[in-house]
């Protein structure tokens, strides 16, 4: 705690020395001072729970303490976010039942008065213009009193002012006793008496508002009650309770008195003889001139009066001692305990020089009190210590032992007053070199340099901030009240901006800040600043010194940044990262309030950018953003989830709502755009999961509704669909077809079949196509379309392949007819042709089964082969120029034919069977193969059509002379085993046939 003794730190003090006593527990009060930044661990090691008043520790000290597992327990200040537990006087209370009392008493114009430089007078402060405005008043700038501090003089301030104003109130109520006091007695010489022409009234309940005359109507902050539970919390944490972020917040109390103008003595509140407050108010036998001379003559001698000092006081002092230390260890120099007629020079104990968190030591001390008053010498890392033990097991007088408390406050100071005066010369040659450094760094300095005296509330500056306000009429004048600066500063800065000044005048907390100051021309910039307070001797901040930067570069910088990481590039709407953030903030803020997430696929879209290029695929997607701005209100987001999916995060209601909204953003889309003479109608597939219903969290409102946008796509695309829980039905299967192919990878449950290619011109099989077949015993057959799906979605499509090759490359080094062929072609994915190392590996395993690479060729659709085009085509002519054919195939269905037949290394192009099926309907769709038959061959390739099936197809095919044939009409894909046995009867007919002929 800050000091001993008082009207605020005496009654703690006493009433937690009196818990301690009252439940056998040991107390060590350390009295701090009023160092903000006190951070000496002193007698941390005795400490099984610390109580902390007023911030009397850094924060740096209550980590520490936290870091050891000692519970912490704040009164009257905060240490958020460290994990310490707030007890508070409502500070609002008192002036809210101040007010209520006076407007009850027939008051309408009630003032107020405090320093603002003070964090809980800003407090009661704002509480007090909340009152106003409770009874529908407005607050009057007219009633308001600034003072320079909390004391007699602040008050005696607010008189001469109120003296000299016309608009008069018929009461104030001041924001502490000693500026009512102040106010009152100095009203008396303009002949303005209390409570006859003004009833004033103070908050704090000190011991002088009780005695004077009028007494002083107050409001008491209930120290008593307030000390009690912290002791109890503290009892609680030390005996194992966990940690609680309840912030335990005691009401303040109304004590009538005569200043507020009440006659009624049966109103007026005395206090209860049992209280502390009466024990303290109570010394026997003394008076105030006998006590101060005393302290006085005593603490003036420094340590070696403490044994006329307990003889003087009556306290039952065990021993004290006098050490200095460093931040680690101390050493003892002085010594005194009961029995000594004087203190000793000399350490009477091997235990005296030790670290200072065992500090003071206590042997074998029984329910003890030890009083630990460390003293700045001036220097950072040198202290003085004083140590007081005394027994908590002899009854001890609390009125006694305040005055003894008393005597130990003015004792430290008159120690600290010598340990500084021996270290004023260098502070003062110290302090001339840093005003001589401030003096450079201020005319050389590309900030803004900034003294505010918190005294006359007077800001100065040095030039670069006048040029960043762009006002050089400024420059004229040597300083600016502070409330005028604030007139520079944006609105919605203003509050955080006073919270941060707050934040570091009370709890020295570093003050750091971001605001926007507003130029001449009415534009803004932004500015970071910094600075520090100077304290007096009495530890109130009397400047504040700082910097400021101009930051608007890089704020914008800042700005620019967000927006790449939260928006679309392209089109300017929300990125999937916001989106997802958008639902997350509101399922954890708003749970029971329904919400659509809906995803849109962009239907064909692939064709767009195929057939058109890239850069119409992107006017498309700004196009549709356009509309979609203009059908959505505000109320939803839009966001491009990627590629061609849009995701709307939508405020609706219910179902029918979403449905709704959904079916009149497919319509928005449809509108035409028109780019390059080319007329473009988009289209979409929307599927819906609603919140809460379908989901809790974004990833899973995310995935159901792509589950029911994969539906709507399948339903032929334009179409709304809504997650319904057999669509988690069918992924549940996916996911079981997922697990069961990956066993059947692994047992070789994949067969290889072969389908046969026949040489119209040569009359004879050739070439074989290898397909993939999955029968499993648990699920039956699968088909190939289903099974590959899932393994380039889960990633084993390139274990797949690889299986696949390897029993390709088996089956010919076993098989003589597949020997014989000329060629054996194999599948590829889009997924296997952006591996790396595919093409290394294709040539090593076939090498491996030690076969030509000129047997093989590899199959791939047009999709794969735009998917990474440049790696794709990388890949390829790896294959190629290592003696692999490759293959197009499913050639014609695709819209970018032209462009891969001119760029890929192919050797063959395979019309797909779609358009073989219809050859023999319509002349168009014969002439259409005709033409792309005429495509491939210009290009130097071979030509294959696959889908034959009837005899009609092979004699229409004839006119076309295509080089190989394959489809049902020869053979459907077998097994090798089934294909060579269909080999060998068709060689012994064929040489039947010819023995019948000879």
């Amino acid at each position: 705690m800050p000091m001993l003794s008082g009207f605020y730190m005496g009654e703690l003090n006493a009433t937690i020395r009196q818990m301690a006593t009252r439940y056998d527990v040991n107390l060590i009060v350390v009295r701090s001072g009023h160092h903000r930044d006190f951070n000496l661990p002193v007698a941390n090691n005795h400490v099984d729970a610390l109580i902390v008043i007023l911030h009397a520790a850094s924060d740096h000290l209550i980590q520490d303490a936290l870091n050891r597992n000692i519970p912490v327990i704040s009164l009257g200040a905060s240490y958020s976010p460290l994990q310490v537990e707030h007890f508070y006087s409502v500070q609002s209370d008192g002036v809210e039942l101040l007010y209520q009392w006076l407007r009850k008493n027939g008051h309408e114009h009630i003032g107020f008065c405090g320093d603002l430089s003070v964090n809980d007078i800003r407090v009661r402060f704002k509480a007090y213009q909340h009152a106003v405005e409770d009874h529908q008043g407005k607050f009057n700038p007219q009633h308001f009193f600034s003072v320079s501090s909390c004391s007699l003089a602040g008050g005696r301030e607010a008189a001469v002012e109120y003296a000299k104003r016309t608009t008069k109130c018929t009461a104030i109520i001041c924001a502490t006793d000693h500026n009512a006091i102040g106010m009152i007695e100095q009203l008396k010489h303009f002949d303005i008496y209390t409570p006859r022409d003004i009833a004033i009234v103070g908050i704090d309940n000190v011991f002088f508002g009780q005695q004077m005359q009028p007494a002083l109507t107050t409001a008491d902050q209930q120290l008593e009650p307030l000390a009690r539970q912290a002791f109890l919390r503290a009892l609680e944490r030390a005996q194992g309770q966990p940690f609680s972020s309840t912030i335990y917040q005691l009401p303040q109390k109304l004590v009538i008195r005569q200043s507020c103008g009440n006659d009624n003595q049966a109103l007026s509140m005395n206090e209860d003889k049992g209280s502390i407050r009466h024990s303290l108010l109570n010394v026997e036998g003394r008076s105030p001139s006998e006590i101060f001379e005393n302290f006085y003559s005593q603490a003036q001698n420094g340590f070696d009066s403490i044994l006329d000092a307990q003889s003087l006081y009556g306290n039952s002092l065990t021993w004290a001692c006098l050490a200095h230390c460093n931040l680690e260890q101390y050493q003892v120099v002085k010594w005194v305990e009961q029995g000594m007629t004087q203190p000793t020079t000399l350490p009477l104990r091997n235990q005296a020089n030790d670290t200072i968190r065992d500090f003071p030591f206590l042997d074998d001390t029984h329910h003890y009190s030890a009083t630990v008053m460390p003293i700045s010498t001036g220097q950072s890392d040198q202290w003085k210590l004083i140590a007081v033990m005394d027994s908590l097991n002899h009854g001890q007088n609390i009125g006694t032992q305040s005055v003894f408390h008393n005597y130990l406050d003015m004792l430290s100071l008159f120690v600290e007053r010598d340990a500084l005066l021996d270290t004023s010369e260098d502070r003062q040659k110290n302090s001339l070199q840093l005003l001589q450094q401030l003096k450079i760094v201020s005319n050389t300095s590309n900030d803004g340099i900034w003294d505010w005296d918190l005294k006359t509330n007077r800001l100065r500056w040095n030039s670069r901030l006048i040029k960043m306000l762009g006002d050089e009429q400024l420059s004229a004048r040597r300083y600016i009240d502070c409330d005028e600066l604030f007139k520079y500063i944006h609105p919605s800065d203003i509050d955080p901006l006073e919270d941060k000044i707050r934040a570091h005048l009370i709890d020295n907390k570093p003050f750091r800040n971001e605001f926007r100051l507003m130029k001449v021309d009415g534009s803004y910039v932004w500015v970071q600043a910094n600075g520090s307070a100077v304290f007096d001797v009495k530890n109130k901040p009397i400047r504040f010194i700082g910097s400021m930067t101009d930051i608007t570069q890089e704020r914008e910088n800042a700005a620019k940044i967000h927006h790449m990481a939260y928006f679309d590039a392209l089109t300017g709407v929300a990125n999937r990262r916001k989106v997802m953030e958008e639902i997350t903030a509101h399922t954890q803020s708003k749970p029971n309030i329904t919400r659509a997430v809906m995803l849109m696929d962009l239907n064909r879209f692939k064709m767009v950018n195929d057939s058109f290029g890239h850069h119409v695929g992107d006017a498309l997607l700004c196009h549709i953003t356009s509309k979609l701005k203009q059908c959505l209100s505000t109320d939803h987001t839009i966001a491009r989830f990627g590629g061609d999916e849009f995701l709307f995060f939508c405020n609706v209601e219910n179902r029918e709502q979403a449905h709704k909204l959904a079916k009149f953003i497919l319509k928005a889309i449809e509108a035409p755009m028109h780019t390059e003479d080319i007329e473009l109608n988009a289209q979409g597939s929307i599927g819906i999961a609603m919140y809460p219903n379908d989901g809790d969290n974004s990833d899973a409102l995310i995935k159901k509704a792509d589950m029911a946008m994969y539906q709507a796509k399948q339903l032929g695309g334009r179409e709304v669909s809504h997650y319904n829980s057999a669509m988690k039905n069918t992924n549940l299967n996916s996911i079981k077809l997922e697990h069961h192919l990956n066993l059947a990878i692994d047992t070789n449950e994949i067969e290889v079949y072969y389908q046969p290619q026949w040489c119209p011109k040569a009359q004879q099989v050739i070439a074989v196509e290898a397909l993939a077949r999955w029968f499993s015993p648990e699920l039956g057959s699968i088909a190939p379309m289903t099974f590959i799906e899932v393994a380039e979605k889960s990633g084993m499509i390139g274990k797949l392949g690889t299986l696949i090759l390897n029993q390709v490359c088996s089956d010919i080094k076993q098989s003589t007819w597949l020997k014989t062929l000329r060629r054996v072609s194999v599948n590829v994915s889009a997924k296997q042709l952006i591996q790396p190392y595919f093409a290394n590996d294709v040539i090593k395993m076939i090498l491996d089964h030690q076969l030509e690479l000129s047997q093989f060729c590899i199959e791939i659709t047009e999709t794969a082969a735009i998917v990474d085009y440049e790696l794709c085509v990388k890949t390829l002519e790896t294959l190629h120029e290592a003696g692999i054919e490759i293959s197009l195939d499913d050639f014609g269905t695709g819209f970018s034919s032209l462009s891969l037949l001119q760029k890929l290394p192919l050797s063959e192009v395979k019309i797909d069977r779609s358009f073989i099926t219809e050859i023999t309907r319509q002349q168009s769709h014969f002439d259409f193969v005709s033409a792309m038959v005429s495509m491939g061959r210009s290009f130097g390739y071979q030509v294959v059509a696959e889908g034959v099936e009837e005899i009609e197809h092979v004699n229409k095919l004839k006119e076309l002379e295509i080089d190989l044939l394959q489809g049902y009409f020869y053979s459907k894909p077998q097994s090798i085993e089934a294909l060579e046995e269909a080999h060998m009867k068709a060689e012994k007919n064929e040489i039947r046939s010819r023995s019948i002929s000879l």
